[in-house]
């Protein structure tokens, strides 16, 4: 269920001093983003771990050929994986970093 496939992203927030209403609004955010980017690209907005701001092209599309298996929301447990367009590499943030998605061409 959608519940169970957001908990792990919700329970990150949670331990960042989210509100469970916060933190479940997130945790949908990031669920959307990954089921978009499974077949489509999307403008991620977050910050890198050093606090500078960074608004990347990603996708998941190469994904599974990539890795030989479907990308799983229920093994986030913290990190993001995106391929990113422009760099041409496979990078990752922190979730608790995130910001916000929306949908590109």
């Amino acid at each position: 269920s959608t519940l169970d496939r957001s908990s792990a992203a919700s329970d990150v927030y949670k331990r960042q001093g989210y509100t469970q209403t916060c933190a479940e609004w997130m945790a949908e955010r990031i669920e959307s983003l990954i089921d978009h980017m499974q077949y489509g690209h999307a403008l991620i907005a977050f910050y890198k771990q050093d606090g500078t701001f960074k608004l990347v092209k990603a996708t998941l599309i190469h994904y599974e050929n990539e890795f030989h298996r479907n990308y799983e929301i229920t093994r986030v447990t913290g990190t993001i994986i995106f391929w990113d367009v422009e760099q041409q590499a496979w990078r990752n943030f922190q979730l608790e970093n995130f910001l916000e998605w929306r949908p590109i061409c």
